[in-house]
């Protein structure tokens, strides 16, 4: 075998060893800190953040995986310490419902606009039929000619 290969080779076990390897990053992406802060860890700045990324690195040195190491947070801090719900059981909810809600609101505003578009103005009724109209017409020109006339007071 000649020495290109065999480095090929190295470089292909090299990189699938680095590839499966556990960061700090990649954990602390999935958890929240827990100074009270209400920020995921990635993002958190304070004191408790660096001993939590310090028991992080400490996790993956002894070959804890990122799974895992997240299950130990879980088990010690609750749910709570997730950045975000688990995609299973009842958490699913909180990932469905939002975009639920969205679909329930375009669906009944769309139905709304389509209810107003159909409605077509109706043409009014004239409040007196056209004979009693006529009536009133007559008995209007017949009192403004008397009061042009001066008639009436």
């Amino acid at each position: 075998m000649t020495t290109y290969p065999k480095i090929a080779i190295l470089l292909l076990i090299a990189t699938g060893l680095l590839w499966g390897t556990t960061t700090v990053s990649q954990v602390e992406k999935e958890l929240m800190c827990t100074c009270g802060c209400t920020m995921a860890l990635y993002t958190c700045e304070c004191g408790r953040s660096e001993e939590m990324r310090a028991e992080i690195q400490q996790m993956i040195n002894q070959g804890m995986d990122k799974e895992a190491i997240v299950a130990s947070y879980v088990a010690k801090f609750g749910e709570k310490i997730r950045s975000a719900p688990t995609k299973s059981g009842f958490n699913l909810l909180a990932w469905v419902t939002p975009f639920l809600a969205l679909l329930i609101v375009g669906v009944a505003l769309y139905r709304l606009l389509q209810r107003w578009s159909r409605h077509q103005p109706e043409e009014p009724e004239p409040v007196l039929p056209p004979e009693r109209q006529d009536q009133y017409v007559k008995q209007l020109e017949k009192e403004l000619q008397e009061f042009e006339e001066g008639e009436i007071s």
